[in-house]
């Protein structure tokens, strides 16, 4: 391949990027809309962002790419429309990557050195919602003194590789439920 060639190549990546980007600030714009259209309700939607990355991943691209880079951008809107206070039970460098993978750096993140004391928060509202590792949230399940009506609103990611843990999203249970 040729130094002309080339150039060409990546000015017509240039020109691609260009346009994503400018895509991307386009879905940004709707977010306040979508915020206003809500009329006040809960924003976090995983049902929805789990169909919208399936759907996705039809149309031909990597699995794994697909969750990685919509994840960001779907917190990153997620984001303009609140900053959601997150609690993770956790603090080392596996959970903080799994959830930085989920929700990037958009929101009032608090670590919590246990899953009892990321309920307790959850349980007073100080945190909307949790993120914490599977395993220890089925341990958990088998303490029959820990009263907080919670409920698993989404398990992450969608797309694991053979040795990737799985989490789950947990927020309080609706009076209405």
């Amino acid at each position: 391949m040729d130094n002309l060639e080339l150039e060409s190549l990546r000015n017509k990546i240039d020109e691609i990027d260009t346009s994503l980007c400018q895509m991307i600030k386009e879905r940004q714009s709707l977010a306040s809309k979508i915020m206003n259209a809500k009329k006040g309700d809960f924003p976090f939607d995983p049902d929805r962002e789990e169909k919208l990355i399936k759907k996705l991943v039809t149309l031909g691209l990597d699995k794994f790419l697909v969750e990685k880079v919509w994840r960001q951008i779907i917190s990153a809107n997620l984001s303009i429309q609140k900053v959601l206070k997150i609690g993770v039970a956790g603090n080392d460098d596996e959970i903080k990557s799994a959830y930085s993978a989920h929700f990037g750096n958009y929101f009032d993140t608090t670590h919590f050195l246990s899953v009892v004391s990321l309920l307790a928060s959850l349980d007073n509202k100080d945190i909307e919602i949790g993120f914490i590792d599977s395993k220890s949230l089925s341990k958990l399940k088998k303490h029959t003194d820990i009263k907080v009506n919670f409920e698993i609103i989404a398990n992450v990611p969608l797309y694991k590789s053979t040795n990737q843990k799985s989490y789950n999203i947990i927020k309080l249970k609706d009076d209405k439920s």
